[in-house]
């Protein structure tokens, strides 16, 4: 019993240590998009890859053997003896084109890290580390206005952005009657977003010297945030449970600290650097989420739907023609397993998932809403004969953008890896033999 209790001691250190690396990995490229050019970038989808690969589904799904940190009243139905710890990774590969051509990236990150773990009978915590948002691009622009052109040549604008923000997730879950579970997460952002910027001058003639003109804006973002859940069971028995839930995220500022470096004149002769420091207006949506999930011994299917007030809380920039918008995403997906019970069979006890997602970005670009959808499929192979660790690995095909307005359509592969691993021992048992 110690031996194993020493075990997930060295989990929950590891993963503690892990989130501390989420704070270094900030400024990393960990997406490649223009549409992250704005805002804090790429909305990553929330779950754990088991409900990622049905969709993103997730409100009303309860298990005594997954973290489900999409609702902090599924922490209440951890057992007693458990000890649950999820560790996952994600590739992706992002094909983006517009009228006249395309380019290709990848990445590979890790997705996420958490633990559970009870407290009492019907009263579990967790604690998640996950990103939130992710920023990449390298965006060129050549300024070929004829009186530009005839004055001065021809001039490049380049722009850079990585970085992203992560998101730290403490909560409990409490069964406070039969079927009715509440729960609560308070929510810790902290992440570092570095967008920089630089313009070269082709002078036809030579006869005039051109700098280039160059700026740096380091955002460093930290902010506390809180979001709540509730879980009904409808229907539960030994063979069904039918479970509708809900979760509402509250939102406001985001707390984003900006320092502005901007050289003045003559940058290679070393002249002085403007600075200025100033606070961000960005904020955060409020989003409200309601979803159902009916899970049976071989089947299981879900649905939500989530409304996030971007609009409200944030101002358009109208003079890039950027407007924020609020968004309504809905989730479907199920599970099939042939034969759960099948000792005979380890192929029969595999988990075979798929789902659908449909919303539409935050942001509304010249005038065009840009849409999202994705096609998501997984599986589940269990590790042991009875099955509660499990190694998940999820495929997404997706699709965002448009063409119009000289806009940008991205067709992107994710693939993602899991390990859901379950552990049993005695807690708050004081031993009377060792």
């Amino acid at each position: 019993m110690r031996f194993k209790r020493a075990i997930y001691t060295i989990v929950a250190v590891a993963a503690v240590l892990m989130g501390q690396q989420a704070f270094g990995q900030s400024s990393s490229i960990n997406a490649y998009s223009p549409y992250t050019f704005y805002g804090i970038g790429d909305i990553t989808t929330p779950g754990a890859a088991l409900l990622r690969s049905m969709g993103g589904t997730g409100i009303g799904f309860r298990s005594s053997y997954t973290i489900n940190s999409m609702n902090p009243a599924s922490y209440s139905m951890i057992g007693q003896n458990s000890f649950l710890f999820n560790f996952g990774m994600e590739g992706v590969n992002v094909y983006s084109k517009n009228a006249t051509t395309g380019t290709s990236f990848n990445t590979f990150n890790m997705r996420d890290v958490s633990i559970e773990f009870p407290v009492a009978k019907g009263l579990g915590v967790a604690f998640s580390v996950t990103p939130y948002s992710q920023v990449g691009y390298r965006v060129s622009k050549v300024d070929t206005r004829p009186d530009i052109v005839s004055e001065l040549g021809y001039v490049v604008y380049n722009y850079d952005g990585s970085g992203g923000v992560s998101q730290f997730k403490l909560g409990a879950g409490w069964e406070i009657i039969p079927r009715l579970s509440i729960g609560a997460d308070m929510i810790y952002y902290h992440g570092k977003i570095n967008r920089a910027f630089s313009s070269t001058i082709t002078s036809f003639t030579g006869a005039d010297t051109y700098y280039s003109v160059m700026g740096q804006d380091d955002e460093v973002i930290r902010s506390i945030k809180a979001d709540f859940g509730l879980q009904a069971d409808l229907i539960s028995n030994e063979k069904n449970r039918l479970t509708l839930g809900a979760t509402y995220e509250l939102g406001g500022p985001l707390d984003t600290k900006v320092t502005r470096f901007v050289p003045s004149g003559n940058v290679i002769a070393g002249d002085t650097i403007s600075y200025d420091t100033f606070t961000s207006a960005f904020s955060l949506p409020s989003t409200m989420s309601v979803g159902v999930f009916y899970h049976s011994n071989r089947f299981s299917v879900g649905a939500d739907y989530a409304y996030s007030d971007w609009g409200k809380k944030n101002v358009a920039d109208l003079e890039n023609g950027i407007k924020f918008q609020n968004t309504s995403t809905v989730r479907l997906g199920g599970e099939f397993i042939p034969s759960p019970n099948d000792i005979r069979s380890f192929f029969r006890r595999i988990s075979y998932r798929a789902g659908v997602r449909y919303g539409q970005y935050y942001m509304a670009i010249r005038d065009q809403a840009i849409s999202e959808k994705a096609l998501t499929f997984g599986i589940g192979v269990p590790l042991g004969m009875a099955g509660l660790s499990m190694v998940n690995v999820g495929l997404e095909l997706g699709q965002r953008g448009t063409l119009k307005a000289g806009l940008v359509k991205e067709n992107y592969v994710k693939f993602s890896l899991e390990f859901n691993m379950f552990g049993e021992d005695y807690w708050f048992v004081k031993y009377q033999y060792d």
